[in-house]
């Protein structure tokens, strides 16, 4: 197998998956595995999300990485592609990228003579966000909908003024979303179904088991250990450390240990259980 190959070959290769990683001589081109990159790891030009399905860039960022995207353009013409911002990004980086892009295009429509040239850009980038989202079966943001869904340029200006209405609903809507998630994990990590839980509202959690409690940042302590911690807290015995935890701040709600940062109504709930 060979891994050191001109820029179209790399390309080739990549393509057909004939390989799991290959490069050019100057390593400024390379895949490892599905993801194809220009000059390091901060440019992914392609990655496969399925066999036949490819997230493409729609950046640019210097004349080589041009002729990359070419290569590589060439090489894929057989498969499907989604065209995004950031092909390893998250959802929410594409979403970003789109709105600004959007934006722009409403700067020049705010004031054009012919605002058909806008229009169509505004058009087209419409197009790419319903296929990402079509693919992923995931909603497109309020904001970004919102402005997608200008057809005249007299509609810009209602845009504007409803904008930070329009990004407090869709904040709002995702704090709803998440403390939805956080209560079910936390409700499979209270009986013991999940180790460790992934979702935060800036205060962790304990459980306790017939020996041991554990925090839900997948710390234990032997329960004679935490039950003589207690016992210092409430009589206001307490060290500078615990464990091998900095003890940063203790309250009238919560303490605070090292990463850490219990309520004190969590603390007596789980040891007087």
């Amino acid at each position: 197998m060979k891994k050191v190959v001109s820029p179209q070959q790399v390309c080739h290769l990549f393509a057909n998956q004939l390989q799991t990683e290959a490069r050019t001589p100057t390593g400024n081109l390379f895949f490892d595995n599905e993801n194809l990159y220009s000059y390091g790891r901060h440019f992914c030009i392609a990655r496969f999300v399925d066999s036949d399905t490819l997230l493409f860039t729609e950046r640019g960022y210097s004349r080589t990485t041009a002729k990359h995207i070419n290569y590589a353009m060439h090489a894929t013409n057989h498969i499907k592609k989604i065209y995004c911002a950031y092909p390893t990004g998250s959802h929410s980086q594409n979403f970003a990228y789109w709105q600004g892009a959007a934006e722009n295009q409403l700067i020049n429509l705010k004031n054009a003579r012919k605002q058909e040239l806008y229009l169509l850009e505004l058009l087209r980038i419409k197009e790419k966000v319903n296929i990402y989202v079509e693919y992923f079966k995931i909603k497109i943001p309020l904001t970004l909908e919102s402005v997608l869904s200008i057809t005249d340029k007299s509609e810009v200006k209602e845009y504007l003024e409803s904008k930070q209405k329009i990004m407090d609903q869709e904040k709002a809507e995702a704090e709803a979303i998440y403390k939805a998630k956080h209560e079910e994990e936390l409700k499979l990590w209270r009986n013991f179904e999940i180790q460790k839980m992934n979702l935060r509202n800036g205060f962790d959690y304990i459980r306790k088991d017939k020996d041991k409690f554990e925090t839900s940042q997948g710390v234990t302590i032997p329960i004679n250990v935490g039950l003589r911690f207690y016992k210092n807290i409430k009589q206001t015995k307490v060290a500078d450390t615990f464990l091998d935890f900095k003890i940063n701040e203790i309250t009238n709600e919560y303490i605070s240990i090292g990463c850490h940062r219990i309520a004190f109504k969590e603390i007596d709930s789980v040891v007087n259980n």
